[in-house]
């Protein structure tokens, strides 16, 4: 059997199953996933889409050398027409390091307030520290140093209160997260989540759960693929769905709305329902063949292209400075592949 009989029997036999089961993958527990309630909050509504707005969206990557990590963070932002870019146009800390106390001392020399050594509580990026966590707080720096300079309503390429589920997140990192959405202003701010392939929000509310028992636990994009079935229109709006959200002791109220344009599902998020509206109209209406927002993809792309011209940069110095290993030569070939793109 040749390779491509045998890919089209794997994804024959997959469209076979899924017309009896819609979610393919294997269910988890709802409770284990998040514990935080979702709730109906009725429909959405008429509004007008925003005639301005900014947007953002941020990446990273990270070097070793000679032990040493360094990390690296980049935004690409549209401020209403205004590009806004680090590393380029903002001296904010946006290069973090892991290494030796005399390499830290050298280095903190040299760049001064543009590294970052330790967390937002000051806890330090030690040996024990996880490499994912300082890139992710990194990125929510920069996230929230655009929103509070921004003066117009701010979409971001991700949820409005950023970081994982506290709940099952242990310390030093909680606090971390915990401190740095607090920080976040967000009353002028809508979320747009894309990845929606790894969160199961909408299991977890009562409607959903009682009209797709058999999709309890599956993943959102595909319960909002069900839902959508009886629509003949391109684009799809879910009811809206609030959640409250425990932030440093009070609550945080998020609405929600699940989009889905053509095959492409995202969510739109924020804190005021008002906004909720105009930001989900926004996003419809300026969706791309891909069926995501353009501005989104347009968000995407920039920053990951400032993050990939840091990292060449630094590995081309590396090279001839100090060495670099065999995973950097791949970090590097991915990286000039997404300058190229």
């Amino acid at each position: 059997m040749g390779l491509e009989d045998v890919i089209e029997k794997l994804m024959k036999a997959l469209a076979e199953a899924s017309k009896d089961e819609p979610y393919l993958g294997v269910m988890q527990k709802v409770d284990v996933v998040d514990s935080t309630p979702v709730y109906e909050d009725g429909e959405l509504g008429e509004c007008e889409p925003l005639n301005e707005f900014a947007y953002l969206d941020t990446s990273s990557r990270v070097i070793q050398v000679k032990g040493a990590n360094i990390y690296m963070a980049s935004l690409y932002g549209n401020d209403n027409g205004i590009h806004v870019m680090v590393p380029s146009d903002s001296l904010v800390p946006f290069i973090a390091v892991k290494g030796s106390k005399k390499a830290l001392e050298k280095v903190k020399a040299a760049l001064g307030d543009l590294l970052v050594t330790e967390n937002v509580n000051g806890v330090e990026y030690d040996l024990e520290y996880k490499d994912d966590n300082i890139l992710d707080e990194l990125r929510i720096s920069l996230e929230n140093h655009f929103i509070e300079t921004s003066k117009n309503v701010v979409v971001v390429d991700g949820p409005v209160v950023p970081g994982p589920y506290l709940e099952m997140v242990g310390e030093p990192y909680r606090s971390a997260f915990e401190e740095l959405a607090s920080r976040r202003r967000r009353e002028k701010l809508v979320g747009v989540v894309k990845r929606l392939s790894f969160t199961r929000k909408l299991s977890r509310e009562e409607k959903v759960g009682s009209k797709f028992p058999r999709l309890l636990g599956s993943t959102d994009d595909v319960i909002v693929h069900e839902m959508s079935k009886s629509v003949k229109s391109d684009v799809f709006f879910t009811p809206v769905y609030k959640e409250e959200v425990n932030l440093k002791g009070g609550k945080v109220t998020r609405y929600m709305v699940y989009v889905k344009v053509r095959d492409s599902v995202f969510r739109v998020e924020s804190t005021d329902r008002e906004l909720l509206c105009r930001g989900v109209f926004t996003s419809a209406r300026n969706a791309s063949i891909r069926g995501i927002p353009t501005f989104i993809e347009v968000a995407d792309k920039m920053s990951k292209r400032l993050s990939a011209s840091t990292f060449v940069l630094s590995f081309v110095y590396a090279k001839t400075m100090l060495g670099v290993n065999y995973e950097d030569w791949n970090s590097f070939v991915e990286a000039k592949r997404d300058l190229n793109e």
